[in-house]
């Protein structure tokens, strides 16, 4: 059902704004602070306690913006849904509301594909980032095994007869 703010929910409901404060402050009337941190009265409450709903005067109606029209417009009771589909305005505020979620749609569509040719461009620049070190690993792998040994004739020692006489041998 609707939820309606307090000076919507008096335009319908038989009562006062203030005997409809004390009601809510008293608990006889249940209301919930939408995000916004106003009051709201779900017109199905108004109905227990009050009874019967009459029509909201037109200056309440026009000052209600689109969401709020759809999401808490006052109804009668007695009002079932296909004399509600038939209002030029009803009709116009979903055929807005259709307009903005396919454009929301289009452009959470187009940033999808941003993202995603974005992603594919990281995930390439990873791959050959990674392509790089391994490269690198294996030059400096190569590089720290040891030298090939060439065969060189092994150092003569000298005796001690030649070492006392000064000798060097090649």
């Amino acid at each position: 059902m609707a939820r309606l703010t307090i000076k919507e929910a008096v335009a319908i409901a038989p009562i006062s704004e203030s005997t409809l404060r004390r009601d809510i402050k008293s608990g006889k009337v249940s209301s919930e602070k939408d995000d916004r941190g106003r009051r709201r009265i779900d017109t199905a409450e108004l109905v227990r306690v009050y009874g019967q709903l009459t029509q909201p005067t037109e200056s309440t109606d026009t000052k209600m913006n689109a969401v709020d029209t759809l999401q808490n417009s006052p109804m009668n009771v007695n009002e079932t849904p296909d004399t509600a589909d038939n209002n030029p305005k009803v009709v116009a505020l979903l055929e807005n509301q259709i307009a903005d979620l396919r454009s929301q749609f289009e452009q959470s569509t187009e940033r999808e594909n941003a993202l995603i040719t974005e992603k594919s461009k990281l995930l390439d620049m990873l791959s050959t980032e990674q392509e790089k070190t391994r490269l690198e690993q294996e030059k400096s792998r190569l590089l720290m095994l040891p030298a090939s040994e060439t065969h060189t004739a092994p150092e003569r020692k000298s005796n001690w007869v030649q070492r006392l006489l000064g000798i060097q041998t090649s």
